[in-house]
Formats: structure tokens, C-alpha cells, sequence
């Protein structure tokens, strides 16, 4: 059964997105939604600072569970595995993805998983024209916010996910006025801080025209690699304690991809070593750690880096 059948044969689908769920993830839940007529949402962990104006622009209040709803189908969106999604847990998703395929690809009924997609938003435009579904505007907005966000507003962008952009844009049509507040990118002062100390606490390491930074946040993790990245490192691992374990965030430059994975290699090795779950892009991706401290983490890191690369890296002061 493909995704769209799957997706015809159900009545009453719960949509799942990622733990801490982020514009694209959210807004492919929302826009599928809108194109089923039919759906409960759900946010295992809650959504990232960004992704609230969704929730509030289209008046949603998900669950956190699927038990809390009547049923038929689960729905899992911008999630490879079920580390990802826990606690839920379901043995026989839909699956609709853009990241490294896990252990939900195998478990699922139907799935659309392709790794080229700029977003998993760019994944379900494909399927309302496949289903010759209605793109009407309160299903491209969301999905129009979700691959802007994922593709860093088109920077590097395929033309394939340029296409779509402007697809989308075109079907907006009067809800454009809402565009604004949803992509709105100014920094909060956590993600300032976050910026910063991830650069004051960074440890350095060069080997040849390869540069790699090792550094520790309390939150906005993700700001704290843009701002390493920008500074032109190669790869860029920030660590920050959660109740549960260690977050690894990691964001890394073509040159390293020509050499390693993150998403195939780097993170999933991380997640072997100390327990836990890690995938995502080639260029991007997050683990999640069970038994790691950061100390042990950098240090596996680079020595697992100058074995596989054939490599040895000295600290930069």
C-alpha cells in the first residue's frame, strides 16, 4: 500500500511529529490536516520557541499521546525513528520523512522517505499533487513556513525545493498577511546567549583544512551551531544536559560531508557508544544520549574522527 492509499483508507488519523517539534515538522502535521479535512495532532514533547505562532495562528491544541484520541491510523512526520517520537511507539505507521531512514521505515505500512526533499513540508506538497488533493491556503501556509525554515530560507536550496516554494507561494493567495509572524527569525535572548557562550566555551581542533568545534550550551542549541558554522567550522557538535541524558546537536560544512555522514555515521556511532538514539541529515542532525557525560562525548568524538579519516587533529588555541 502506498502513502496516499494508506492515508485514503484512514478516518481518523493522529499526525505525529518529532519530540521538540520545529517549523517543519509542525507545519507538515498542520498541512496534512488541512488536505485530510480530518486529524488530531500530536507533539510528544512539545514544539520548539519558533514553531508556537503555528499552533496559535491556526488555533491548535495537540496532545502529547495518541491514547487521548480514538484512532485508526498513526501518522509520523519528520521522524526516521521511534526514539524520536517516544513515548509513542506505534507498530505500524505511515511514515513521511526527508531524514537517514531508522527503524520507523521498517516498521511502516506505507512510507515516503527521501532524503534528497529540502523538507518533509516539500514531501507532502508531493503528495496532495500525486492524491490531486486541494492546496488551499490554510494547507500551503504551514507547508510553505515549514520548508523555508528547513532550508534556511532556500540558502543552497535544490531548484526542486525552489519549485515548490514558489508553488506554495502562489497558493497562499490572502493568507500572506500571516507569513510574517510565522517566519519570524529575530533572536530571543536565550538564543543570543546561546550564540555566544557556545563560541566562548568552544574547544578547537584542526587536522589539514578541517576544523571541528566541541562546546556545551544550556538551550538553543541550534543557534549556538549557526554560530560556529558561520564562523566557517567544518563541523560543529553542541552538547547540552537534559533531565534524561545529553543532546548532541551537530551541523557540519560539504567539505566533511564529501568524508563522513552525520546523520549516516557520526551521530548513530554516538548514540552505539552511549546508549540513546542519533540520525538525521548528511549536514545535520541530533542524538540523544542516555549514558554520556560531555567530556566523554569529545573525546570519543575525536578519536572515532582521526580513526575513521585517517587523521590526527591538535587543539586550536
Amino acid at each position: 500500500m502506498n502513502v496516499v492509499e494508506a492515508l485514503r483508507a484512514t478516518e481518523s488519523p493522529v499526525l505525529v511529529t518529532h519530540r521538540h517539534a520545529d517549523r517543519d515538522s509542525l507545519g507538515s502535521a498542520i498541512g496534512l490536516r488541512e488536505l485530510l479535512g480530518q486529524g488530531t495532532i500530536c507533539t510528544p514533547d512539545g514544539v520548539t520557541r519558533p514553531a508556537q505562532s503555528l499552533l496559535e495562528t491556526f488555533d491548535i491544541d495537540p496532545v502529547t499521546r495518541p491514547t487521548k484520541v480514538a484512532h485508526d491510523a498513526i501518522v509520523v512526520l519528520d521522524a526516521p525513528s521511534a526514539e524520536r517520537i517516544a513515548p509513542v511507539d506505534p507498530s505500524s505507521p505511515i511514515l513521511v520523512d526527508h531524514h537517514e531512514p531508522d527503524n520507523l521505515a521498517s516498521r511502516a505500512v506505507a512510507s515516503l522517505v527521501d532524503t534528497d526533499a529540502g523538507a518533509t513540508a516539500e514531501l507532502i506538497v508531493q503528495l496532495a499533487d500525486v492524491a490531486d488533493w486541494e492546496l488551499s491556503p490554510e494547507a500551503a501556509l504551514p507547508l510553505l513556513v515549514g520548508l523555508l525554515d528547513d532550508t534556511g530560507f532556500l540558502m543552497g536550496a535544490s531548484p526542486r525545493s525552489v519549485t515548490v516554494v514558489v508553488d506554495l507561494v502562489g497558493a497562499i493567495d490572502d493568507r500572506s498577511a500571516d507569513l510574517p509572524q510565522l517566519l519570524d527569525r529575530s533572536r530571543a535572548s536565550g538564543e543570543q546567549s546561546a550564540r555566544a557562550l557556545g563560541t566562548l566555551r568552544a574547544t578547537g581542533y584542526r587536522a589539514g583544512d578541517l576544523f571541528v568545534a566541541v562546546t556545551n550550551v544550556g538551550g538553543y542549541e541550534t543557534a549556538a551551531t549557526h554560530a560556529l558554522r558561520d564562523a566557517g567550522i567544518d563541523l560543529v557538535v553542541v552538547c547540552s544536559e537534559q533531565a534524561d541524558g545529553l543532546r548532541v546537536t551537530a551541523r557540519a560544512s560539504e567539505a566533511f560531508v564529501e568524508r563522513r555522514s552525520l546523520g549516516g555515521d557520526i551521530l548513530p556511532t554516538l548514540a552505539e557508544e552511549f546508549g540513546g538514539d542519533g540520525g538525521g541529515h548528511a549536514s545535520a542532525g541530533v542524538a540523544e544520549l542516555s549514558k554520556a557525560s560531555f567530556d566523554e562525548v569529545e573525546a570519543f568524538l575525536i578519536a572515532h574522527l582521526e580513526s575513521e579519516l585517517g587523521l590526527t587533529f591538535t587543539t586550536v588555541a
